[in-house]
């Protein structure tokens, strides 16, 4: 246990030692590590989803999906503080809406593991594979003592007030969604977790993707109402 927890610190601390690229280090390293395609780190509360880093554009595009959907490996390893082992999203309809979508951008396997200590649970760090198939013994003994260490480090840096929890959004496509939420919210009387699945519903019944129907709806060329999905 010991080794492989100086190993795998090892391996993040060969790759820089600056607080500020930290959680990017993470995800280059889980990857090369533990032989994934790509990896992410996904930081969250019970009410909001904050800063996501990824390894790469695919994962990262995979990352965005879960904020879009609002659903996916991510969420469930924070919500049940337990991993969350899909080794075959062709086989599985566990999620009916991410899975597809994550299929097509090459994704064949995803595992998440929940960055928790005690009661306090910060986000997840997730494993993307674009090959079917579960983890050996010991990729996933590695991830279990990665999501340990990074867990304890990221409560170090959060406590120096150098962990950026806010939004990763180098786009601005999460603020813009967050503004139509507030919109929506007012236009259909609703609470704002109802508002964004509501945009969710109509990105998804007609084929967009959620910040698109974030600038409909800020450009005023889109009115949702409960009702609305086309």
């Amino acid at each position: 246990m010991e080794d492989r927890l100086a190993r795998i610190a090892a391996a993040i601390a060969s790759v820089g030692s600056d607080a500020a690229t930290y959680p990017q280090r993470v995800c280059a390293v889980s990857a090369d590590l533990l032989g994934m395609s790509g990896a992410g780190l996904t930081l969250m509360t019970t009410t909001v989803l904050g800063a996501i880093w990824a390894s790469d554009r695919v994962s990262q595009e995979v990352e965005d999906l879960q904020f879009a959907l609002g659903e996916g490996p991510a969420l469930d390893a924070f919500r049940l503080a337990a991993p969350a082992l899909e080794p075959s999203l062709a086989a599985s309809s566990r999620w009916p809406f991410f899975g597809p979508q994550a299929l097509e951008l090459g994704v064949e396997a995803v595992f998440s593991f929940p960055l928790q200590v005690g009661v306090i649970c910060l986000g997840a760090v997730n494993l993307f594979r674009d090959s079917p198939g579960f983890l050996c013994a010991d990729e996933l003994a590695d991830a279990l003592v990665l999501a340990d260490l990074v867990t304890g480090d990221l409560i170090d840096l959060q406590a120096q007030g150098m962990l950026q929890w806010a939004p990763s959004d180098h786009l601005g496509q999460r603020a813009r969604v967050h503004q139509a939420t507030g919109m929506v919210s007012v236009q259909i009387g609703t609470d704002m977790t109802s508002a964004l699945a509501r945009i969710r519903a109509y990105a998804y019944v007609n084929e967009l993707s959620i910040f698109d129907v974030a600038d409909m709806v800020l450009a005023r060329t889109l009115r949702l109402s409960s009702h609305t999905l086309q």
